[in-house]
Parts: C-alpha cells; sequence; structure tokens
C-alpha cells in the first residue's frame, strides 16, 4: 500500500525534472502551476510515470542486495547528501533566510495538537522505516562483527540530519520569495517551482531539486519493496526475480488506482477520502504506528533475553534493561495515547 501511492509521488517528480527544464512551459505563479499541476495528475501520463518508476525499481531490485541495492545506495546517496548541501548553502545566502531559520527552529508550542505529534509521529517511522520491518530486513543481511547499536544511532542521526538540511533548503526559499508556508504536494509542485521561476538560475536549480527528490524517493521505494523481496524468497521459496516481479506487480496495480483516483476514479470516496488520500492515511496514520506498537511488543515481551543480548553484543546489562523496559511499557503506551488522541478518539 505505502510503497503504492509513494510510487506515484515519484511518479509526478520524475516527470517534474522534464517540465522544469522547459520552465513549466511559461506557469511562473502559484495559480498557474497548480492548474498545471491538476492537469498532470488528472491525465494518463501520470500513470505512465508511476510505472516507469517501478520499473527502475524492478532493474535495481532484482540485481539482489549486494549487486543492486548495495550498489545503487553507494551511488546514490553520496550524491543525495551533495546537491542536499549545495541546496542548503545556496539557500542560506537568500534575503529571507533569517525569517525562514526562525519559521523552521523557533517552537510555537500552541501548534502542538494531538493532530500534528500523530503527524510527526508518522513521519518519523516513514523516514526511519519504523513499522515496515524494514531495518529488521536489511539488519538480518548483516555479518556477526555489525553492531547495532550503533547502527541504529547512525541511522537516526542522519535521518535527523537530512531532515534539518531539508528544511534549510526550503524555508529561507520560501519566505525570501515571500510564498506561504505549506507541506505535501503542493509545497513540492506549486510554491516551489513558483521560487525558481522568479530566482536567479532557477532552470539550473529546478531540475536539480526534482532529481533530488527523485534519488531520495528512488532509495525509499526500494527499501518498502525489499522487505516483501525478502518474505517472498525466503518463506515462499520464490526466486529473486520472481519475487521481484510479484512485488513491483502488485505495487503496479494499486499505483494505477491510486494515479487514477485524480482522474477517471476521482468521484470514487471511501470514507469520504480519494483512493490516493485513502491509501496515504492508512499506510503512513494508522499501519505504521500498529507496526510499532507489536514490534515493541514482540521484541519486548516474546522474544528471549539472551537472544537480544545476543544481537545488542558489547551493551551492558544496565543499557538493555532500559531497552527492554522501553519496548514492554513506555513505547507502546506513547505511541498508542498518541495514536488515538491523533484520531480524536478520546
Amino acid at each position: 500500500m505505502i510503497l503504492s501511492f509513494y510510487s506515484v509521488v515519484a511518479g509526478w517528480t520524475a516527470d517534474y525534472i522534464i517540465r522544469s527544464l522547459s520552465d513549466f512551459s511559461g506557469a511562473s505563479t502559484q495559480a498557474e502551476l497548480h492548474e498545471q499541476f491538476g492537469e498532470f495528475t488528472a491525465s494518463w501520463q501520470s500513470v505512465i510515470w508511476t510505472l516507469l518508476f517501478l520499473g527502475a525499481n524492478f532493474f535495481i531490485l532484482r540485481r539482489g542486495v549486494q549487486k543492486g541495492i548495495e550498489k545503487m545506495s553507494n551511488l546514490m546517496m553520496p550524491m543525495l547528501f551533495a546537491i542536499l548541501l549545495l541546496f542548503a548553502l545556496n539557500s542560506l545566502t537568500l534575503p529571507g533566510a533569517r525569517q525562514g531559520l526562525e519559521f523552521l527552529f523557533k517552537p510555537d508550542f500552541s501548534e502542538l495538537t494531538p493532530q500534528v505529534w500523530l503527524g510527526a509521529m508518522g513521519q518519523a517511522f516513514f523516514s526511519l522505516s519504523i513499522g515496515l520491518g524494514v531495518l529488521i530486513t536489511y539488519s538480518s543481511y548483516f555479518n556477526s562483527k555489525t553492531r547495532l547499536l550503533r547502527s541504529a544511532v547512525t541511522i537516526a542521526g542522519l535521518d535527523t540530519l537530512v531532515a534539518i538540511m531539508s528544511g534549510l533548503v526550503i524555508f529561507p526559499a520560501v519566505f525570501s520569495y515571500g510564498e506561504s508556508p505549506a507541506g505535501g504536494a503542493k509545497l513540492g509542485f506549486e510554491v516551489l517551482p513558483a521560487i525558481f521561476h522568479n530566482m536567479t538560475l532557477g532552470r539550473l536549480w529546478s531540475p536539480l531539486f526534482f532529481f533530488l527528490l527523485l534519488l531520495a524517493s528512488l532509495t525509499s521505494t526500494i527499501s518498502m519493496a525489499e522487505n516483501s523481496i525478502a518474505y517472498f524468497c525466503e518463506e515462499r521459496k520464490m526466486s529473486r526475480s520472481s519475487a521481484t516481479g510479484l512485488t513491483i506487480a502488485i505495487a503496479a496495480v494499486f499505483g494505477t488506482i491510486c494515479s487514477l483516483s485524480f482522474g477517471p476514479l476521482a468521484d470514487i470516496k471511501i470514507f469520504s477520502m480519494t483512493v490516493f488520500d485513502l491509501f496515504d492515511f492508512t499506510s503512513s496514520t494508522i499501519l505504521l504506528p500498529i507496526g510499532g506498537i507489536f514490534i515493541s511488543l514482540y521484541v519486548g515481551f516474546n522474544m528471549k533475553r539472551k537472544a537480544v543480548e545476543a544481537q545488542l553484543r558489547g551493551v551492558s546489562r544496565l543499557t538493555v534493561n532500559c531497552l527492554l523496559f522501553c519496548l514492554r511499557f513506555i513505547a507502546p503506551i506513547c505511541i498508542t495515547l498518541i495514536f488515538l488522541s491523533g484520531l480524536g478518539l478520546f
């Protein structure tokens, strides 16, 4: 589900790389870009780009972990960081950088509603692949010398660094050009293109920005797909190629339906939501937190202590005790309270 709707957004990004090279066919205001974006998402072009993006996933994933995923990551991740750093440095030189930094780093505690906490938790779970089992799948490929705790701290730290750098890229630019801060597709496909149109060297920054998004999307969807592929290979004894083909085929079917929910299927509503919005809400807001709760409870109560200590070799008993206590009580209770509050259930 999450792979399907995210592939649709990634397909939009791929198309917008080409559109940005032509300066979006002369569209410069948010209103014009909004109209152009609506026409694109309602057309079959969106479906085609979604399928092409999933095809790229298939090409990489069928080559396996080392020849496909690892080789791709070693190439794309440094490139992603380099482009992101370049954008951040450029944004900090803009005239509205100060206002953007204040918006990003100056907290307004009155805005911290249960819905905000739930959204933040969903974003954290999504960006770290918590609740999907992706990190569990990847960690199963580690050798016996890998320190899981050190890897976990490194992953969380890098994820936070990328999030902060992304904020440094976006908000100084938004305030410098008098635009209103927004989220989701509106920010990426309407607000920022309007900014790039008025920015010096905008025709350079615009395709570079969407290429950055495409790299980030590709690394994310590959991680999501690997989880299912590992299951088909290890539990159903399928070959790597067959498992990859089945996973991508399922994602392609649901991705096509998600994409068409902006066009021919726009009138089909489930709980007052389009198929795309339903997939987004269900996976990010419901399934990821629930998955996190079950993983915490399983490790905290079902796994034997010796097995946990074996995985966390080199860690003191006090650290293991604290970790197990958090997994058994603190994490499940906190996630449940935030989850129920965000849904307005109490």
